[in-house]
């Protein structure tokens, strides 16, 4: 018995003693048949590194401001675990290089429970390398893995992905995922991208991953494949539960060659419960006329939101939702608290863009609301919409209490579909031309003719009409240059005065709908029962009122254009019974014309007057519009 009982402890004790990782250190002072386990008896090469395998909790240091020749290969009987990861790192001052040249600068098969952090790898450059730069790639069968962290990471020079994680088998793939603090930039196809087996079935290969902080730039793409978009900056795929966050794309994608689609600064597609908030996309091209956009949820994402994000300058759609042909069911998706300022810079695009095939239900229950949209023409010409809704395919898509502003006469709306779509409590405003909204083939140059002839921005089954063409009154929107997003974008709240301040539909007590606890600033959203504003910015200059405003706030007739050489336009929303008045002063209150007419449009002539700043004040019965002009030199 007593014999049983020593052998007994003895197991336990053997079951129960911790395995002592090792730390093994790579440089150029070291030699490969060295033991690695201190500076002073370190492997000199990464193909060392590769020869050897290693056990959970073991770390592999290359020393910091060195360069090393060549990739390192992790096979799959070196696997780690969330507690005792296999960390590949730097160690002593800087970051340790890994030049790779041609092939990849990481890759791992089959395993997990890696943490690679604080290294640059550098490929031979996107036309002459013929890999990703750090790959993970799983294709084992009914393989769930756990664990990976890439933090700190800068990767570059890649014909194909700078970072790219992927399965390939069934609903094999990885779970448990951090990308952080990283930079991926100067590759061909991608800068992040993840992917697994399609079309999967009956869920998803990854779950629960975490992008932050990370940036992508410079991703060209490859003008030598013309299957398949290129020139990504972060793309996400086959993921139940992701966030992307903190990050940026920016000058990415312009020698795509695709010609049925191309790259997005951030986005994903067969995701399921996807967020992508607090980023920032500009910049972005396709080398050919379709997207380069900033932010999109693409074909098969369900239950998934764009939030609180600054798209700017690209290409293509600021906010894109697609669904292409073949996708699995793409619905219940979200866009709230955005800024979009002069997208669509390319091939006559919009700023919020929707374009479905129509697969598998096309896109579903989608809301889109508190947006705000600043819409200047590009520079080559082409004639962009704040809102573009390319096809029908479309099912209980609703955009609510966004403010689409344009310039130069560009149309706030464009949509090539009447069905499944529905615009309410929205600010459609064009300060230097008359307002354009183009539906289904039909041209319409004031809100209440097109809300006439649609039954848009009607409730209440046509008895409450909602919508308004007036100036959002933003404190200094349009184009801001390189500042901090924070400083920058602070021009889109509205002034005190703004008729945007509290104007906005009741969300949650009207619709059901959840706003969420803040908008693009950090401001909270309305309380129940308050109604906020319109826009992406719930500053308030007033105190918010639960009553609605009268129509005093709300511009019932439009100005243009605000920079006058030769007359005043002046184009009532609706007819009125009473005559229009019109006055104009100086800055100094004396009256510099008058006009009078019974009923329609009205044109007023400024020849002879002095340039310089103006006021026109024009009434109609109780109606009352101010609007501040600028008399040019001719």
């Amino acid at each position: 018995m007593q014999r049983i009982l020593i052998l007994f402890f003895f197991q336990l004790l053997i079951i129960s003693s911790p395995i002592y990782a090792t730390n093994y250190y790579v440089s150029h002072s070291g030699d490969d048949g060295n033991a690695g386990t201190s500076p002073a008896l370190a492997w000199r090469t990464t193909a060392r590194v590769s020869a050897s395998n290693f056990q959970p909790g073991d770390h592999v240091l290359l020393a910091g401001g060195q360069d090393f020749t060549g990739g390192i290969w992790l096979r799959a009987n070196s696997r780690g675990t969330a507690t005792r990861p296999i960390v590949v790192s730097s160690y002593g001052s800087g970051r340790a290089t890994i030049r790779s040249g041609d092939s990849y600068g990481f890759y791992a098969h089959n395993t997990a429970g890696i943490e690679l952090r604080a290294l640059n790898f550098v490929g031979s450059g996107r036309l002459t390398n013929r890999n990703s730069g750090v790959i993970f790639y799983l294709d084992s069968a009914n393989a769930h893995l756990q664990h990976l962290r890439l933090d700190s990471l800068n990767v570059s020079g890649y014909q194909k992905s700078g970072i790219s994680v992927g399965s390939w088998n069934g609903l094999s793939g990885y779970a448990d995922v951090r990308i952080t603090n990283c930079q991926v930039h100067a590759n061909g196809e991608a800068g992040l991208s993840s992917y697994s087996f399609f079309p999967a079935q009956g869920g998803y290969a990854h779950h629960n991953w975490y992008v932050g902080n990370c940036t992508a730039f410079d991703n060209a793409g490859r003008a030598d494949v013309t299957s398949t978009h290129t020139g990504n900056g972060i793309v996400l795929s086959g993921i139940d539960g992701a966030v992307i966050e903190k990050s940026t794309a920016h000058h990415n994608g312009w020698l795509n060659a695709n010609p049925s689609g191309g790259p997005v600064g951030i986005w994903g597609w067969c995701c399921n419960n996807l967020v992508i908030q607090h980023c920032e996309s500009h910049h972005n091209q396709s080398g050919t006329a379709l997207d380069g956009g900033g932010f999109d949820l693409d074909g098969g994402c369900t239950n998934s939101v764009l939030q609180y994000n600054y798209s700017h300058d690209n290409q293509g759609a600021g906010y894109l939702l697609a669904q292409f042909p073949g996708a699995p069911a793409m619905h219940d998706l979200t866009v709230r608290y955005n800024i979009s300022e002069n997208d669509a810079r390319g091939h006559g695009q919009g700023a919020i863009a929707l374009w479905s095939s129509g697969a598998n239900g096309g896109i579903e229950r989608v809301n889109v609301h508190n947006n705000s949209v600043y819409l200047s023409r590009p520079a080559d010409g082409s004639s962009p919409t704040a809102v573009y809704v390319m096809s029908g395919g479309i099912t209980a898509v609703v955009l609510r209490n966004n403010i689409f502003q344009t310039t130069a006469g560009l149309a706030v709306l464009t949509a090539n579909t009447s069905s499944g779509l529905r615009l309410e409590g929205n600010c459609y405003w064009s300060p230097n031309a008359e307002l354009a909204l183009q539906w289904n083939g039909t041209r319409y140059q004031t809100l209440a003719a097109w809300r006439a002839a649609t039954g848009q921005e009607l409730l209440a089954g046509g008895a409450r009409v909602t919508g308004f063409c007036a100036d959002p009154s933003f404190s200094a929107a349009g184009p801001v240059g390189q500042m901090p997003i924070t400083q920058a974008l602070a021009g889109y709240n509205p002034r005190l005065a703004s008729v945007m301040v509290g104007s906005g539909l009741n969300l949650h007590a009207e619709f059901g709908i959840n706003p969420g606890r803040r908008d693009f600033f950090g401001n909270p959203t309305p309380a129940l029962g308050i109604n906020g504003n319109v826009g992406a910015s719930e500053a308030q200059g007033t105190v918010l009122s639960t009553a609605r405003r009268g129509t005093a706030a709300v511009a019932w007739c439009q100005v243009y254009p605000t920079v006058v050489r030769d007359a005043i336009h002046v184009v009532p929303e609706q007819p009125s019974a009473q005559p229009t008045q019109a006055q104009l002063f100086d800055l100094l209150g004396r009256q510099c014309g008058t006009w009078s007419q019974a009923t329609g449009a009205m044109t007023l002539p400024v020849a002879g007057l002095a340039p310089g700043r103006y006021v026109l004040q024009v009434r109609s019965g109780s109606k009352l519009l101010r609007q501040s002009l600028v008399v040019a030199a001719e």
